[in-house]
């Protein structure tokens, strides 16, 4: 299975299944892979997909109710090495091809581009197999990558399958959110679990795989500047052993390590772990003064300037793990093989595609990371960056009237909160560290379009998306997702610490709250860091007497 980050968002893979060049001669894959799930030998089988692939939309809904045809969704991500396995394989399966043809419509969907259906589907991928009923019902959702005859029994049983989910379809179990007063016990709560997840032997939270936690680790931070001697531990131990996901050529963190160590490592690089671990590293050595963990931070940002950084300054999506993947006539080349290579010998090889896609979340990330890295360590180069990112940002992603688009174009369909918190909180941000109205005025604009444009009337959590009138089936009930509201509580409380303007932060409270029912924060797992990091920004954390270590986390100034 290829593990998404927390709830986060993610993007589509290309459709290789419709590229007729023949696959080049040659590639590399890790010793010891399985034929059956080897990308090379697949590719030389010469197999072609006997379906086509449609794009998400009204049309392939409409067709499948018209025809009386089950949907099969397939969320996949660009930058997922399973995604590529199950593209090269399963989907090229003859059968396969066949019974997607014969009684599907089958749709391929960005989950990067749509942070709504990410959040939806994170426990299920990537990849992600969702079945629906011609009326677009969920029937099942399948996680990671599906052999082809796992797939093929599935797709020969799926009249079963819905009669299936329907007679065990039952009313959710009690569960009530918090109301804002509650939040100091929910987060003193949720910190004590999240305690729980912690594995002294490796460091980090989990035992089954590491996945650098950045928000974890921020949290951390802000126990131990209280005097906290064993989060202090805690964050030496994670970021000592973490160092294995830290591509050591080009810097930059690896997406996670598919073991209960750190070496077993999946070789994508996202935005989203890219900025929280910039902030978490930044922090971090505010905190301690360790000489390596100002270089790991630098590390970072050199890696998002010469890879991810678009010419205008703005930053792209993400890289891929291997090489070739998105172009059948370039060799396929493993991760595993592939990063083990110092620079010139993996430039002999290629290099990873970059998602050239500049999307307003996580670009709204990479800001607050540049800007936490000037804070911590005075890098005017840090806050140039940031501020140029910005720039262009508000002329091309944000309209007069504070909504923020996904993308630059289209400026049309839904628009969605995981973009409005992230990128308001950036400018949010930006405004407290430079002190220029304009970036202020725009932060205020976002936040007060975010809760026009996203807030349930009745209060409480906003919804994920504002309404798509192209909407059917279960995806015309608008929800609201746990991560995209912690980062809009995020953003509120920024605009609170601001404007001193007290609305803004009892307004984070009433989503955070909406947020914190037993079930919701019990699927979370270990991957509470964001919300923790929220119910401090906004004041509800019961912590104990400030030392004065916490009272201001000095910086030295640096560049990188």
């Amino acid at each position: 299975m290829h593990r998404a980050p927390p709830r986060l968002a993610l993007a589509i893979m290309l459709a290789l299944s419709a590229c007729h060049r023949a696959a080049a001669p040659g590639g590399h894959v890790r010793a010891g892979t399985p034929p059956e799930v080897d990308i090379v030998r697949a590719r030389a089988l010469g197999q072609t997909p006997a379906f086509t692939w449609e794009d998400w939309g009204p049309e392939a809904f409409a067709r499948a109710k018209r025809e009386g045809r089950y949907i099969l969704v397939d969320g996949a991500a660009e930058w997922c090495h399973w995604c590529h396995v199950m593209d090269e394989t399963t989907y090229r399966d003859p059968e396969v091809g066949r019974l997607l043809r014969e009684r599907f419509v089958a749709i391929r969907v960005d989950v990067d581009a749509r942070p709504d259906l990410a959040e939806r589907w994170v426990d299920y991928g990537w990849p992600a197999t969702i079945l629906l009923t011609p009326d677009a019902e969920e029937v099942g959702k399948y996680r990671g990558y599906l052999a082809p005859e796992r797939l093929r029994a599935l797709l020969q049983r799926v009249e079963a399958l819905e009669v299936e989910a329907r007679d065990t379809a039952r009313p959710l179990p009690l569960d009530l959110p918090a109301a804002p007063a509650m939040l100091p016990w929910v987060t003193a709560s949720v910190a004590r679990d999240l305690d729980g997840w912690y594995d002294p032997k490796e460091g980090g939270w989990g035992r089954t795989q590491k996945a650098p936690l950045g928000a974890n680790v921020e949290f951390e931070v802000l126990r131990a500047a209280r005097g906290d001697a064993a989060a202090r531990e805690r964050i030496i131990l994670t970021l000592e052993r973490q160092r294995a996901v830290v591509d050591p050529v080009w810097g930059g963190v690896y997406q996670y390590s598919a073991a209960p160590h750190w070496k077993a490592p999946h070789f994508e690089k996202l935005m989203f772990m890219q900025a929280s671990n910039l902030e978490a590293y930044a922090r971090a050595w505010a905190l301690l003064r360790t000489p390596a963990l100002l270089e790991d931070a630098r590390g970072i940002a050199r890696y998002l300037e010469r890879f991810l950084q678009a010419p205008d300054g703005t930053f792209y999506a993400n890289q891929d793990a291997d090489v070739g993947a998105h172009d059948r006539s370039i060799p396929f080349v493993d991760g595993h093989v592939y990063y083990a290579r110092d620079d010139a010998g993996r430039r002999a090889l290629g290099l990873p595609w970059v998602d050239p896609h500049v999307y307003s979340r996580e670009n709204g990330l990479a800001v607050a990371a540049l800007v936490t890295l000037h804070e911590a360590t005075g890098d005017a180069r840090a806050l140039a960056a940031a501020r140029k990112t910005v720039d262009v940002l508000l002329a091309t992603h944000v309209g007069s009237d504070g909504e923020v688009w996904r993308e630059a174009t289209p400026h049309s369909g839904p628009r969605f909160l995981a973009d409005a918190a992230a990128l308001g909180r950036a400018l949010a941000l930006l405004a407290r560290t430079t002190g220029e109205a304009r970036y202020r005025d725009a932060s205020l604009r976002v936040g007060q379009a975010m809760l026009r444009d996203f807030a349930d009337p009745s209060g409480g959590a906003l919804y994920e998306q504002t309404p798509d009138r192209d909407a059917v089936g279960m995806f015309a009930r608008r929800e609201r997702p746990f991560a995209h509201n912690v980062a809009a509580a995020r953003f509120l409380a920024a605009l609170h610490a601001l404007t001193q303007d007290a609305a803004w932060r009892e307004r984070g409270r009433e989503a955070l709250a909406a947020t914190a029912s037993p079930a919701t924060l019990g699927a979370q797992g270990r991957m509470v860091g964001d919300f923790l990091l929220a119910a401090d920004a906004l004041g509800v954390v019961p912590w104990p007497e400030r030392g004065a270590e916490a009272a201001c986390l000095t910086a030295h100034p640096g560049t990188w």
